[in-house]
């Protein structure tokens, strides 16, 4: 009896032939070249980098509340104080009045009152300044020339007593020297206008 191999043969033939690329199984995760992962891991020196970059505008958010807050503060105090000083002014028309104050003086003192109140420091500087140029240079009237009087005397007294502090800077002291004789000046022109003034109203008495 003849044994019959050719079937064992196509068997061994079909086990050794190779597998196509396509059927090959795929490498596994394990394997160095094949192993990726689909989530990229901050290395430690970039989020601290990241980290530190934020500071500065952390710190600049913080300076800039903490001077609102100044200027809110500031804006307060200045606001009470303002309400104190109109009371005060208030309290003395009243006085002024009751004592027989000059109109002028008293009218001076409601502007100014209304000027702390408002927050329109305008109102009161260009009323003071129309006063001074209307009623007192252009008409001649004695009250008003009288108090500009007053103010260029306190002013012009202040200007010397800085002229004789020796820390003041050489520059400081020249202009301070110009500005006495530009007050001296007016002073004199004052003196002038109120002895005109009151020497009109002796005429028309």
């Amino acid at each position: 009896m003849e044994l019959d191999f050719s079937k064992l043969n196509s068997l061994s033939f079909m086990e050794f032939e190779e597998t196509p690329p396509e059927k090959q199984p795929s490498k596994t995760p394990l394997e160095p070249e094949g192993y990726k992962t689909t989530l990229e891991t901050e290395k430690p020196a970039t989020g601290l980098t990241g980290g530190l970059e934020g500071i500065p505008i952390l710190q600049r958010q913080a300076d800039a509340n903490k001077a609102e807050k100044e200027r809110a503060l500031a804006v307060y105090r200045e606001y009470q104080e303002n309400i104190k000083t109109s009371s005060q002014l208030q309290t003395e028309i009243l006085k002024g009045a009751r004592r027989g104050e000059d109109i002028y003086s008293l009218f001076l003192k409601a502007v100014k009152a209304i000027s702390l109140m408002t927050s329109n420091t305008l109102f009161y500087s260009q009323l003071n300044d129309d006063i001074r140029a209307i009623y007192g240079a252009g008409l001649l009237e004695p009250k008003p020339l009288e108090l500009e009087l007053e103010e260029v005397q306190g002013r012009l007294e202040k200007l010397r007593e800085a002229s004789q502090r020796e820390t003041e800077p050489a520059d400081n002291k020249e202009r301070i020297k110009r500005a006495i004789q530009a007050h001296e000046q007016r002073a004199t022109q004052l003196k002038e206008l109120i002895e005109k003034a009151k020497g009109g109203e002796n005429l028309t008495a």
